[in-house]
């Protein structure tokens, strides 16, 4: 058994793999303001090797190498008037654009996040204090900026804060997914160092038993066993709040979900929790942890390999929440239970 567990296992395997791709020019393609594609080539600004966009014959430049749902990009920017980033792009004329005014650095005009419906730049329509925010940057100067999408949630880091500048949720527009582009409009625009990673999905797809009592130990038998389960999928929580699902939420339950496999190849199971928690892939143990955990929840703070058999499997999570901190449970109103009992799971690919 693998109890007791250290929870640093992801730092084991941080070098076995890498989400980030680095993007040259053959990964971009360009378009003048009239929608002509047209042909890059790299520059030297301020001693920066980059990419200018003069917002005419150059103003668009998109990569369609990957469709992204949540990721992050970082880039060092230069910009003259108007110059970001556009994601979830369905066509030129359709995607979310967050893009900075390095005229306004330091006004609440300095940062915009518009969502672009059929070629509007709605910029009156959305403003501040959601749609725009103040950050400090200056007209035709490099600044670092980061961008970082997941779950429909957006935050915008400028020159490398540990806060973000901007936090907002996404409007809705057509596609949850799409190519990223850069733009600039108004005026000339440099860009340089853009690296995108791309930010596993979490799932949020399981089906659970009924709660079982906490003061014992299961074992994978058991859930073969159960044959009652209830079908969740809280696609705007990335959190599996099992209190959702339990009016008196005080034992153990079983969740499981099935994982399809073109291959067969090792993946990567991003995930954290609290209480305890035993992991099954196809019914073996792969990961378990016996003593109890309560700890603020961090989507990346666990990770092992799963390999997976070519077509269906199946991954199992045994979990108890928090009730043990309190002795036989928190008083809530009168009656003994779990505060916190959930998990957050994502998978990715295993690159090398």
């Amino acid at each position: 058994m693998l109890r007791h567990k250290s929870f640093f296992i992801c730092s084991l395997l941080i070098c076995s793999f890498n989400l980030r791709a680095q993007n040259t020019l053959t990964d971009w393609q360009a378009f003048s303001e009239n929608n002509e594609p047209v042909t890059l080539t790299e520059q030297t600004y301020k001693e920066k090797k980059c990419v200018k966009l003069d917002g005419k014959k150059e103003t668009i430049v998109i990569n369609k190498n990957k469709n992204y749902r949540d990721f992050r990009i970082e880039f060092d920017i230069a910009a003259k008037v108007m110059a970001g980033v556009g994601f979830h792009v369905k066509n030129e004329q359709n995607y979310q654009f967050l893009y900075f005014r390095p005229g306004y650095g330091g006004t609440q005009e300095a940062i915009q996040y518009i969502p672009i419906y059929n070629g509007g730049l709605s910029w009156v329509l959305y403003h501040y204090p959601i749609h725009e925010a103040k950050t400090d940057i200056m007209a035709m100067e490099w600044f670092h900026a980061a961008i970082e999408v997941r779950n429909k949630i957006m935050r915008v880091f400028v020159n490398n804060k540990k806060e973000a500048d901007m936090t907002l949720t996404l409007l809705d527009t057509d596609t949850q997914n799409g190519n990223i582009l850069l733009r600039t409009m108004f005026g000339e625009a440099y860009f340089a160092n853009v690296s995108i990673q791309e930010i596993p999905e979490s799932l949020t797809d399981w089906s659970i038993s009924e709660q079982l009592p906490r003061d014992r130990t299961y074992d994978y038998t058991e859930v073969k066993k159960n044959r009652s389960w209830t079908k969740i999928d809280q696609k705007n929580d990335e959190m599996v709040n099992l209190k959702r699902y339990f009016e008196y939420p005080n034992g153990t339950v079983f969740a499981k979900r099935t994982i399809a496999s073109e291959t067969d190849k090792p993946q990567l199971l991003y995930f954290d929790f609290t209480g305890k928690l035993q992991i099954f892939l196809n019914g073996k143990e792969v990961f378990n942890y016996a003593k109890y955990k309560l700890d603020r929840l961090n989507n990346y703070e666990n990770c092992i390999v799963l390999d997976m058999k070519k077509g269906e499997n199946e991954l199992t999570f045994i979990i108890e929440g928090d009730a043990f901190v309190f002795g036989k449970g928190f008083n809530s109103m009168g009656r003994l239970q779990h505060q916190n009992w959930g998990f957050v799971a994502a998978l990715a690919e295993k690159t090398r």
